[in-house]
C-alpha cells in the first residue's frame, strides 16, 4: 500500500494508492506514479466507462485493461512519444515507469492504435477529470477563464490539393462518361489513353480538355476511377467529401480534406486546424481543448461559454479574449449568461499592442469615457452623442462637437469636412463592455490573458513539441491535442501541489 501525499497552500490530502508495482525504486516525484494514481481514481469514480467494449465496436473483448492503456498514453505523451510505433519502441525499452504503468505488459502497436481509435471517449472524459481534480485541489475556481486560439499545422502534402472547379469537372466527367451506355465507349477510350497511351483522333480535344482542367493530383484520382466500378464509386465519394469541406475561398487538401488554409504565426499560409483553448487563470489549467471548423475566432465565444457551462456545470464570472473574438452578438450572449466579457475591440487592441496610428487625431488615440459616453480629442474638446443614424446597415451613435470650426487642428483632424464625426454601435452592450474593459479591475484582469493562454500554447508547441499533427481528420487531431492538454494539466498539478509518494 502506498499513500499519495499532496501538500499545497490550497489543499492537503492523503489518498490511498493501491497498486502492485513491478518496481519499488521509482523516484517519488516520477510522473508515472501521479498518472497511475489519477487513472485509478478516475476508474473508481467512473466504473461504467471502464465496463465492456466501447459502444458500437465489434469484435472480442479488449485484452489489456483500459486503465493501463489510458495511463500508457498519458505517460508516453508526457515523454514525447505519440505515434503507436514510437510508443511500442518506448515499451520495448522496458523502462521502470512503463512497466509500472502497464504491469509489465507489452502491447503491440496494433493494440495501442486500437485503443486510441475505440476509446476516444475515455480520453475525453479523463481530460475532464483532470480539471475536476484540479478543482478539488483548489487549482481551478472558474472565476476568470481565458480563451485563445492557435493554428496547428495539418499532416498533409501542401501540393496535393484541388480547386472546386477541378473537383466539379472531374465529378462531371465521371458521371457523363462512365454510367450511360451510350457514352461508355468514350470512358473506355479515356482508360486506354491513360493506361496504354492510345490516343484516337476523335479523342484529342477531350484529352486536351482533361489536361487543361485537371492538375496532376486530380488526374491521379481519375486514373484510380478508371480501374473498376468499385474504385469509381469510391472516388465519387471522395469528391463529395472534398466538396463538403470546400470553404469557399481556398483549395481542398486531398490528403486531409478537413484541414483549412490558414495564416500561420510565421506569416506563411498552410493547411492547418484552428485550436481553441480555454484556461482557468488561477493556475493556468486547461479547461477546454477543441478543434473548430471556422478559420477565425469571430463566432467562438458563444459555443465556448456553452461548453464550459454544460461540461462543468459552472458559470464563470469573467471571460477574457482578444479582439479576434469581438462581436456584439457574442458579447450580448456572455452577459445573458451572467458572465462579464473582458474583450478588446479594434481600438483597444491597437492601443494594447502598439499598432495605433501615429496620427494624434486618429480615433484610437482619442480617450473614450464609457460613463459619460464621450470622446476627448487632442484639443481637449468633448465629442458627445448628437444623434442616432443608420450606417453600414446598422444603427450607430454619432459623436461630434460644435467647436470644430474654431479648432486649430481642424485641417488635420476633420480634413475638408466642417466637423469631425465618429461612430459607434447603438447597442447597450457596446457601452457595458467598454465600462468593464476600461475599468481598473478590467485592465488588471486583461493582463492575465497573455500569461496563461499564450503560455499554454507555448508549452504545448515548444516544450511538448506539438507544432504539427501526425494524424489526419479533425476528430483524430483533436484527440491528440486533448492528450497534450492532459499532460499539461498533470504537469500543473504536480508542480503546484508538490506531489510525492510516501
Amino acid at each position: 500500500m502506498f499513500m499519495l501525499a499532496v501538500e499545497s497552500e490550497y489543499y492537503s490530502i492523503q489518498a490511498p494508492l493501491i497498486h502492485k508495482s513491478p518496481v519499488e525504486d521509482l523516484n517519488d516525484s516520477n510522473m508515472a506514479k501521479l498518472v497511475v494514481h489519477l487513472v485509478k481514481l478516475f476508474e473508481k469514480e467512473n466504473t461504467e466507462l471502464f465496463k465492456g467494449k466501447a459502444p458500437g465496436v465489434p469484435g472480442p473483448k479488449f485484452r489489456y485493461s483500459k486503465s493501463e492503456m489510458l495511463g500508457l498514453y498519458a505517460f508516453a505523451t508526457f515523454r514525447g512519444y505519440r505515434s503507436c510505433r514510437k510508443i511500442e519502441e518506448f515499451l520495448d525499452d522496458k523502462s521502470k515507469a512503463c512497466m509500472y504503468i502497464t504491469n509489465q505488459k507489452l502491447p503491440r502497436k496494433s493494440k495501442i492504435n486500437q485503443f486510441k481509435n475505440d476509446y476516444e471517449y475515455l480520453i475525453k472524459y479523463f481530460f475532464k477529470f483532470t480539471v475536476q481534480f484540479g478543482f478539488k485541489m483548489g487549482l481551478v475556481d472558474f472565476k476568470i477563464i481565458s480563451i485563445d486560439s492557435t493554428p496547428i499545422e495539418a499532416y498533409v502534402n501542401e501540393f496535393r490539393s484541388l480547386s472546386i472547379a477541378q473537383i466539379i469537372y472531374l465529378e462531371d466527367l465521371i458521371y457523363d462518361y462512365s454510367f450511360d451506355k451510350a457514352t461508355r465507349i468514350i470512358w473506355s477510350k479515356i482508360k486506354r489513353f491513360f493506361f496504354m497511351d492510345e490516343l484516337p483522333e476523335d479523342m484529342i480535344d477531350l484529352i486536351d480538355e482533361i489536361h487543361h482542367n485537371l492538375n496532376e493530383h486530380s488526374r491521379q484520382l481519375l486514373q484510380i476511377a478508371l480501374t473498376s466500378k468499385k474504385a469509381r464509386n469510391e472516388i465519387l465519394d471522395t469528391l463529395e467529401v472534398l466538396k463538403e469541406n470546400y470553404d469557399g475561398n481556398n483549395r481542398v487538401s486531398v490528403t486531409d480534406p478537413e484541414a483549412r488554409k490558414m495564416h500561420m504565426k510565421d506569416d506563411t499560409i498552410k493547411f492547418a486546424y484552428l485550436l481553441q483553448t480555454v484556461v482557468d487563470v488561477k493556475t493556468g489549467l486547461i479547461l477546454m481543448q477543441r478543434i473548430v471548423e471556422d478559420k477565425t475566432d469571430r463566432h467562438q465565444l458563444k459555443p465556448t461559454i456553452d461548453y464550459i457551462i454544460e461540461t462543468y456545470n459552472v458559470v464563470p464570472e469573467y471571460i477574457l479574449a482578444d479582439n479576434g473574438y469581438y462581436g456584439l452578438d457574442q458579447i450580448e450572449y456572455a452577459y445573458s449568461q451572467g458572465i462579464i466579457p473582458i474583450i478588446s475591440d479594434r481600438n483597444d487592441a491597437m492601443k494594447s499592442n502598439g499598432t495605433c496610428s501615429d496620427n494624434p487625431h486618429a480615433k484610437c488615440n482619442m480617450h473614450f469615457d464609457p460613463i459619460k459616453i464621450e470622446f476627448t480629442c487632442l484639443n481637449n474638446q468633448k465629442l458627445k452623442v448628437d444623434g442616432i443614424v443608420e450606417k453600414d446597415g446598422e444603427l450607430k451613435l454619432r459623436f461630434r462637437t460644435l467647436e470644430c470650426p474654431n479648432c486649430p487642428y481642424k485641417k488635420e483632424c476633420a480634413k475638408n469636412n466642417k466637423y469631425r464625426v465618429l461612430y459607434e454601435s447603438f447597442n447597450p452592450f457596446f457601452i457595458e463592455r467598454k465600462k468593464a474593459f476600461l475599468s481598473q479591475k478590467g485592465q488588471q484582469i486583461y493582463k492575465l490573458r497573455a500569461i496563461h493562454s499564450e503560455g499554454a500554447f507555448s508549452e504545448i508547441k515548444e516544450i511538448q513539441e506539438f507544432k504539427q499533427s501526425k494524424r489526419r481528420g479533425r476528430t483524430k487531431v483533436e484527440i491528440d491535442l486533448i492528450l497534450e492538454a492532459i499532460v499539461f494539466n498533470l504537469r500543473k498539478i504536480r508542480n503546484h501541489l508538490n506531489v510525492t509518494l510516501i
